[in-house]
């Protein structure tokens, strides 16, 4: 009987939130972690980054968060940001650490965090975990900052969670950014 009864509840949650749900996290499941950002100080026109060969990551200072960000955060986005980065052959050489003078650094805080955990989030109930940090994006040349920008990686997938596909969504965040910023390839 009490079975019965919950699968009847859930079943009634899944015909409420309608098929757009389960196409939601069937898309959600494939794709992964989404990334956004949003530019304080802009980084300039669509070809601002043209002109530098390299560019590293630094680990992002969780200190901001006073222990919220789980420790093995700023180690999974720098190695995110770099594998997204890398992905966009916009580099010669893209590395974690300091580049070479005339690259570009990116370096950040963690910001903001919520790490989810209620499985009702997959029917529309509950908050998507996040992540937010803040970066900077700076010619190592001049020890200049290029612009400054909020970055959030969030995981709406019911099915892909947990640190690393938070990791993940902040990489395509940063991603995002420089593609905007890069138009050529090496």
């Amino acid at each position: 009987m009490k079975r019965a009864l919950l699968v009847a509840m859930l079943l009634a949650a899944v015909t409420a939130t309608g098929c757009g749900t389960v196409a939601k996290q069937g898309y959600y499941g494939v794709t992964g972690a989404s990334g956004r950002y949003y530019e304080v100080k802009s980084l300039g026109g669509t070809t601002a980054l043209d002109r530098y060969p390299s560019v590293g990551v630094e680990a992002f200072d969780p200190s901001p968060m006073l222990g919220a960000v789980p420790p093995s955060l700023a180690g999974l986005v720098q190695a995110a940001v770099v594998n997204k980065l890398v992905e966009t052959k916009m580099f010669s050489s893209v590395a974690k650490g300091a580049p070479a003078a005339g690259g570009l650094l990116i370096r950040g805080k963690f910001v903001d965090f919520d790490p989810g955990g209620s499985a009702l989030r997959a029917v529309g109930f509950g908050v998507n975990p996040f992540l937010s940090a803040q970066i900077e994006v700076v010619d190592t040349g001049s020890n200049r900052v290029l612009g400054i920008a909020m970055v959030t990686g969030t995981v709406q997938s019911a099915v892909r969670t947990g640190t690393t596909e938070l990791a993940d969504g902040v990489g395509k965040a940063v991603k995002g950014l420089v593609e905007q910023h890069h138009t050529e390839r090496d």
